[in-house]
């Protein structure tokens, strides 16, 4: 946005936007925003844009499923922080994951600036088709937990593990705690699974995962929510 507030008006603002829309947003632009971005200062400014009767068919345009509860502040947010990480991207592109970032923020998860950051390795990129990132389960219920995880960069992964970095901090049994990730090329599609069991504590757990390289470094450090699963535990009894 223009410091000059005369520019702030719809006329100006839809005129830049034919004149931006087609061109490329070139890496000396992309420098050109701080690092990380002005998180809450993007959002305050795309929820008020953001008129309240488009907000659902918005969400649809970005992949929220329909029937899901619809938060503009978050959904706001959501926007913002794909905006950041595509930014500090060195790609021309990058995957949207406003459904899975805006299902964190629904689920109460925090996000930072700071947390805001570019893959470890360049040209790296993970795409996340797992199911329902939120579990419904009764005490002690076992089940096994799927994700399909496409790899969407450059660089060919060997060695690499998904980890649990907060297996002390929640209630339910996760029975494998490091999973092997199998050398996966570009564009591949691999499926990893772990087995869970519910534990005897009721509560909502947030499960923490990375994946990790050889030598134990995440290498998303923005992509946490994607691969992290909340597990909501109850106890109900069973007709016998």
């Amino acid at each position: 946005m223009s410091d000059n507030r005369q520019h702030w008006t719809n006329e100006y603002l839809e005129n830049e936007r034919h004149y931006a829309k087609d061109r490329v947003l070139t890496d000396e632009i992309k420098a050109s925003f701080p690092n990380p971005i002005n998180l809450d200062g993007l959002t305050r400014f795309i929820a008020d844009s953001l008129d309240s009767n488009k907000l659902v068919s918005c969400m649809a345009d970005f992949g929220v499923p329909t029937g899901t509860e619809a938060d503009k502040n978050k959904f706001a947010k959501a926007l913002s922080i794909q905006f950041g990480r595509f930014v500090i991207s060195t790609e021309p592109d990058i995957s949207n994951d406003v459904w899975q970032i805006y299902q964190s923020l629904l689920n109460g998860e925090e996000i930072s600036p700071n947390e805001i950051k570019g893959s470890r390795y360049s040209g790296d990129a993970a795409g996340v088709f797992s199911e329902s990132k939120q579990i419904s389960a009764n005490c002690y219920e076992s089940f096994r937990y799927v994700w399909n995880i496409q790899n969407r960069g450059k660089q060919e992964w060997h060695g690499r593990k998904l980890v649990l970095v907060n297996a002390d901090e929640i209630y339910p049994e996760i029975m494998q705690t490091v999973i092997p990730i199998p050398d996966t090329r570009p564009n591949e599609t691999i499926k990893i699974a772990t087995d869970i069991n519910a534990g005897g504590f009721e509560g909502k757990f947030d499960c923490k995962w990375e994946m990790q390289d050889a030598d134990g470094e995440n290498c998303f450090p923005n992509y946490t929510w994607d691969f992290n699963i909340q597990i909501s535990v109850t106890f109900m009894e069973v007709d016998s």
